[in-house]
């Protein structure tokens, strides 16, 4: 991942932009170039059909080399076992989908924040004369645009895009250039150094939050606990064996059906369930 430091700094004001870093350039993980290559009902077949098929011949092999007789007798320990087993599994990917819609819930939130940073910051400049007014206004619209347009495409990959980094080095420099000449226009600048400060924070939780996905020791735990959640089912010593068949199938889709649903949430701009730049467009810049 390549970091720029974006230092935007007022010498007229107290406050100043902190050095916030944009990934420019991330390698998408597993996952993501999953949901980002896949459409969401091919991404739901790939998730389930595969271990679907596997359980089944799982099932069958095992049944081919376990004698009927050695599950019945060992019904009273598999049992119990699979039932605290499937417990702790069930427990541990449930926390693990919370988190991830919580994350995912956040996301969107700050979102939501950083537009309507965006929209008082436009908002505010009416207070400016002109020509000051009408630049800020310009590059505040060109940014808005730039964002929507450009940069939610560069968030599908997990990236920035620099052309909206750009624009907003722009958008300081013009501030930069801008000396209040009274007071009422010195509050107002301080507003907006403190808007434009906190939307440049949210932008690079935005763009973090694009390419942050479950840690890789974590996704190999859920896995290792879903094979083995569905091998400890194969103990049952079920006389009907298409009904184990089935039982295992629906066992198997519904525990990809949630490592599926947790894998779209991960990457809140990617996949199915991506954010919109909805409350961006909203924004009237008139």
């Amino acid at each position: 991942m390549i970091l720029l430091s974006t230092t935007l700094s007022f010498s007229s004001s107290t406050q100043t932009i902190l050095p916030v870093p944009i990934p420019l350039i991330a390698a998408m993980p597993l996952e993501q170039s999953l949901c980002f290559y896949l459409s969401p009902l091919e991404l739901l077949a790939a998730c389930i059909l595969p271990p679907m098929l596997l359980s089944v011949l799982g099932l069958y092999l095992f049944r081919r080399a376990i004698s009927f007789r050695f599950l019945k007798q060992s019904h009273d320990v598999t049992g119990p076992f699979f039932t605290t087993m499937g417990t702790v599994y069930g427990i541990f990917l449930a926390f693990v989908f919370t988190a991830t819609w919580q994350a995912y819930s956040t996301t969107s939130t700050n979102l939501v924040q950083e537009a309507r940073y965006l929209r008082d910051l436009y908002f505010i400049t009416k207070a400016f004369p002109q020509p000051t007014q009408g630049e800020l206004q310009q590059h505040l619209r060109i940014y808005r645009d730039s964002v929507v347009n450009d940069e939610w495409k560069s968030l599908a990959r997990g990236e920035a895009n620099q052309e909206t980094v750009q624009l907003l080095h722009q958008i300081g420099d013009a501030y930069l250039r801008f000396h209040p000449s009274n007071d009422q226009e010195k509050d107002f600048y301080n507003t907006s150094i403190g808007c434009l400060t906190t939307m440049n924070s949210l932008r690079a939780s935005r763009i973090d939050d694009s390419s942050s996905g479950l840690p890789p020791i974590l996704l190999f735990v859920l896995l290792v606990g879903a094979a083995a959640t569905i091998g400890l089912s194969y103990l049952f010593e079920a006389q009907n064996y298409w009904l184990q068949v089935i039982l295992t199938i629906v066992l198997t889709g519904v525990i990809c059906m949630t490592l599926w649903i947790i894998i779209d949430l991960d990457f809140p701009f990617t996949g199915g369930a991506r954010i919109s730049p909805e409350s961006f467009q909203r924004i009237e810049m008139n």
